[in-house]
């Protein structure tokens, strides 16, 4: 069900209240979260839709994308799924044992949940996040309460109707080694009756909660299949909040690996304290679009984010991801680094600012992109910006856009290697520099197969 609004006289289609009033029925949620729902669906329709006249959306295309046509995914039935979904089964290979796997899987309408004794006997949750709602109440709600960053029509849209996601909560003085591991399986198109054109729509949320001088891994795999048959579009507007209190560390690996049809629309956020740290690393491997915003506070002395990423596009596929570095306090610091390689017809923006109080003297923040083009159509913009209010600091950014070297293809094809061998060398090493720095074990290797296995793709 749909409803329209008058936005500029035009009538907008958009996805009916009534869905968040079901959504908070089917899932018997306290008043407390129905009402926070209701303000956020309250706020969503008076936000306007953002177009490409934003500097954060010149990049997305998000005129072709019709809400009104779009039906949330019912709530996901918990149970095993009938087979493990193919990028999860190939992680798992890489990695090292997981001390908890979490599986979202929308093709078959089914989630799972499965934790080690380990992290249970420290006292670690790991709980789909419907369930967190009552069993973590005052944790939940003191969270929910913080409020900053960006809030756009696609982040209160996940506020108000999120329907799945995970909660993540480490006691103090925990240190957890083995990987927290978290798998989004889209359907390759949306199922719908002959009569029914709507696309289906996720909105998972994610909040990990780690306290004092605790520290975990974190691997995200938002994945699809990829298939020429999906017609329907599939939206995935996610929402992801760490919360990492002083001293605390936690290292984050995020896969995105979808279909020609999905649109995926990620929001990151870490609060950081005092000496702790955040250390991102994100991969953009498939999907018609993608916009990714990737938040780093930092609250408090000694803080640090470490921010990287790698994307390789191809086809016709659109890359949007936006780092925004805030600095807070003083003696805070941040590293941010992404390479992007892209053939075919495919796009790429990267804008990336460093945002620096007046009390945040001290501050180190330094930003590097650089975007490697493998075709004649492919398109990248780097625009890194620095927002500067105090004036003790050390802030830099560096960005480049350039195609394959000629010379280097000329080398290593005289030494033996085919045209693709070499290129695929290339595009290894360019992405190899900021591959090595992912301190959870196993990523690498993921993701290098995963990006051989595309570059050879047409």
């Amino acid at each position: 069900m749909s409803e329209s609004l008058q936005v500029d006289n035009l009538q907008v289609s958009t996805i009916a209240r009534e869905k968040v009033e079901d959504l908070c029925r089917l899932n018997g949620e306290p008043n407390w979260l129905k009402d926070k729902r209701l303000s956020a669906w309250e706020s969503y329709l008076q936000c306007p839709m953002p177009t490409v006249k934003d500097e954060d959306w010149r990049a997305t295309l998000v005129g072709k994308l019709d809400l009104g046509k779009l039906c949330p995914a019912a709530p996901l039935k918990e149970g095993k799924t009938a087979s493990t979904p193919a990028l999860l089964t190939a992680a798992l290979k890489d990695l090292a044992k997981p001390g908890a796997i979490y599986v979202e899987d929308y093709a078959s309408g089914q989630m799972s949940v499965a934790v080690e004794a380990e992290l249970s006997t420290a006292k670690v949750v790991v709980s789909p996040f419907a369930q967190a709602v009552e069993s973590h109440k005052a944790v939940l709600e003191k969270l929910f309460a913080e409020k900053r960053g960006i809030q756009d029509k696609f982040t209160l849209m996940n506020e108000a109707l999120a329907g799945g996601g995970l909660f993540v909560h480490v006691p103090k003085n925990t240190r957890v080694e083995a990987p927290v591991v978290m798998m989004l399986n889209l359907p390759e198109k949306a199922t719908t009756a002959a009569k029914d054109p709507s696309g289906l729509a996720v909105f998972p949320r994610v909040i990990i909660n780690v306290e004092e001088n605790a520290s975990i891994n974190f691997v995200s795999i938002v994945a699809s299949e990829k298939t020429a048959e999906a017609t329907e579009t599939v939206l995935a507007a996610s929402v992801v909040e760490f919360h990492i209190a002083a001293g605390a560390k936690v290292s984050v690996a995020e896969v995105t690996n979808l279909g020609p049809e999905v649109f995926f629309v990620n929001r990151v956020r870490a609060y950081v304290a005092r000496d702790a740290v955040i250390d991102f690393s994100t991969a953009g491997l498939g999907g018609k679009q993608t916009k990714s915003d990737i938040e780093t506070i930092l609250m408090d002395r000694g803080a640090h984010a470490a921010v990287k990423g790698v994307v390789f596009g191809g086809g016709a596929e659109r890359y949007a991801y936006n780092t925004i570095a805030e600095h807070s306090a003083p003696d805070t610091t941040s590293n941010i680094n992404f390479r992007v390689a892209l053939k075919d017809k495919s796009a790429s923006i990267y804008q990336g600012i460093v945002k620096v109080d007046k009390v945040a003297q001290r501050t180190d923040a330094y930003q590097s992109n650089k975007n490697l083009l493998l075709g004649k159509e492919a398109k990248a913009d780097s625009i890194p910006k620095l927002e500067i209010l105090a004036d003790d600091v050390k802030c830099s950014h560096g960005a480049t856009v350039s195609p394959v070297d000629k010379e280097q293809l000329f080398y290593l094809t005289c030494r033996g290697l085919t045209a693709p061998e070499a290129e695929e060398l290339i595009v290894t090493g360019f992405f190899q520099q900021v591959l090595d720095t992912i301190p959870i074990q196993g990523v690498v290797n993921f993701l290098a197969a995963l990006t051989s296995d595309k570059l050879h793709k047409s």
